[in-house]
């Protein structure tokens, strides 16, 4: 499959990878280099005071198997924002403190996750919630590639999106450069995207009038990352965090700084028990 190349100096940076599986064989990148990547991005948590994250207590699904405690990150400002509010108003605060929102980089959380998979008997797991409305777009993406026996109900993970162009005869993911460099976004926001290329078709009509979005589950990159056979297209990819998130981010820390003591609220990797309520979404073991 065929990757277009565009040269522009403003095209945000981020996320997608559909055709580098089905690309030429090249080496896999290094987790490090994965971390690198992926810490771009921000996930929210919620923390107690002594900044352990807050965990959601799940049933057992098996006879004789104990219950796990599972660590939510959320790609979503609004979703953390809502939850946050619905722990307030609830009697489930732990130890009856106040909690407070905090972020940590997306590559944190991964490494965390892969640490957590080495142990034989963990009872922690993961589960990542994003935009319900991103979710249903990347669904809908899904679905019209799928046949009647694989489309599906739920997006299978976090989506992550991309551009595809198509020269009236062959379709790939596009590359764009900046600073001399190319790099393939991939977004985990579809309003991110799809603005990206409302200013794209301003500037490269023609061009734009070929390109779409597609989009991947999140984990099928990071596999295709530690197991793929394409060092250089690889390294190309470039996650492109959610704009709103970004600057929410940025606002936990210009809040935290004009507090006494100017200390940016960090989430430890030891969790802290709640029943805090969370909806739908990927879990990881």
């Amino acid at each position: 499959m065929r990757s277009f190349f565009i040269r522009t100096g403003a095209f945000a940076a981020a996320a997608a990878l559909m055709a580098l599986s089905q690309a030429a064989p090249l080496l896999a990148l290094t987790e490090e280099q994965i971390v690198e990547k992926l810490n771009l991005v921000p996930v929210f948590t919620i923390i107690d005071s002594k900044g352990n994250p807050l965990v959601v207590s799940a049933k057992a699904q098996k006879e004789n198997e104990k219950p796990k405690d599972i660590l939510v990150f959320f790609l979503d400002q609004k979703a953390v924002q809502d939850t946050y509010s619905n722990l307030l108003k609830s009697n489930n605060k732990p130890n009856n403190e106040t909690p407070q929102i905090s972020f940590i980089p997306l590559g944190q959380a991964f490494k965390l996750i892969r640490e957590e998979s080495k142990k034989k008997d963990s009872q922690v797991g993961f589960q990542f919630l994003t935009d319900p409305g991103t979710l249903k777009y990347a669904l809908d993406l899904f679905n019209k590639k799928a046949d009647a026996k694989t489309k599906s109900t739920q997006f299978p993970g976090i989506p992550v999106f991309y551009a595809v162009g198509s020269d009236g005869k062959n379709k790939g993911p596009v590359t764009f450069e900046k600073d001399g460099k190319p790099f393939l976004p991939l977004f985990f926001d579809q309003a991110d995207i799809e603005r990206n290329i409302t200013e794209l078709k301003k500037t490269k009509p023609d061009l734009a009038k070929q390109m779409a979005v597609d989009v991947l589950p999140l984990d099928f990159v990071i596999s295709t990352m530690l197991e793929g056979k394409n060092d250089d297209q690889l390294k190309t990819l470039t996650f492109v965090p959610s704009f709103s998130a970004r600057q929410y981010a940025q606002s936990l820390v210009q809040k935290a700084a004009s507090k006494p003591g100017g200390a940016t609220p960090a989430a430890s990797s030891t969790p802290a028990a709640s029943s805090t309520p969370a909806a739908g979404s990927t879990t990881k073991p």
